[in-house]
């Protein structure tokens, strides 16, 4: 099976895959005023959406951060809700934070496939309708996953516009954004690293000309929609001015559309790039420490 086979199927059936996810989904966090969101990878990626989309009202945690910083305790004492993120459920830390906080009294919502040993541990769940991955790689189930947080706050980010964008974008040395953005820019880097083992960045978009800058020649910035515009503008055409190369991923469509346009987006130009260069399985898979470092994930 080649790369591209799979994540042709995903690409063509993601509206009507998102669609059903969307209308799946309950709006069980609607209400919720404090919301602490833990991932790994790809879920990770999703925390950060969710951190930006929810208008103050949710953070992003790592999950080893999360148990041995006290953050955990501090949640609890707020009456804060913390959101576990794991497709497929068996994430060892965001397993060890959940049980954690149900253990000092925190209430867990899960958000995953069915059944797995994080739904088995939370207190409610939100089921993702789709969990496969596509020729060994994230691709379809992560913005399933957005959209499942999406519908969870009650909002619903209508037909996703896929922007289009130069793929050259992906090979830039760093890829950034502010708010949503940086989670599309976190999710661009993973899929490198997954499917071509290439070295890449990824920045907070002000932090990305406070030093990060001068160590590359070209920069990917994915375009926010709740960060102020005239300053993402001013960024842009100051790298420009300096020499760099510059790509942008423009937004569309509110905080969870520009999130997940954008992932379409880098799904795609990653498609195409796979099918161009004859990837017959994505690089890690050939690592060979693989087995050790998918045992640190899950045992």
């Amino acid at each position: 099976m080649t790369l591209y086979g799979d994540p042709e199927w995903e690409l063509s059936n993601a509206p009507e895959v998102l669609r059903r996810q969307l209308e799946s989904t309950k709006p069980v966090l609607a209400s919720t005023e404090c919301i602490a969101a833990v991932g790994a990878g790809d879920s990770y990626a999703a925390a950060v959406a969710l951190e930006a989309c929810s208008r103050g009202r949710a953070w992003a945690l790592d999950p080893l951060d999360a148990v041995s910083t006290g953050k955990l305790e501090r949640l609890i004492r707020n009456g804060c809700t913390l959101v576990a993120l794991s497709v497929g459920g068996r994430t060892r830390a965001v397993l060890e934070a959940a049980r954690i906080y149900r253990s000092l009294g925190g209430i867990v919502v899960a958000v995953t496939g069915s059944d797995t040993p994080l739904a088995r541990l939370a207190d409610g769940v939100i089921e993702l309708t789709y969990t496969r991955l596509a020729a060994g790689i994230g691709a379809l189930r992560h913005l399933v996953m957005l959209a499942a947080l999406a519908a969870s706050l009650g909002e619903n980010p209508g037909p996703i516009e896929t922007p289009n964008i130069d793929c050259n974008a992906l090979w830039a040395g760093i890829h950034a954004g502010a708010g949503e953005a940086y989670s599309s820019a976190l999710f661009a880097v993973l899929k490198l690293y997954e499917v071509y083992g290439r070295p890449a960045r990824y920045e907070r978009l002000e932090q990305l000309v406070h030093a990060p800058v001068y160590s590359t020649d070209s920069v990917t910035v994915y375009e926010s929609s709740i960060a102020p515009a005239g300053r993402q503008k001013e960024v842009v055409d100051t790298l420009h001015a300096a020499g760099l190369r510059v790509y942008t991923v423009p937004c569309s469509g509110g905080c969870w559309g520009t999130v997940l346009g954008q992932a379409l987006a880098v799904l795609k130009c990653l498609q195409e790039a796979a099918r161009r260069d004859g990837i017959a399985e994505p690089r890690y898979r050939s690592h060979p420490g693989l087995e050790r470092l998918t045992r640190l994930i899950y045992e």
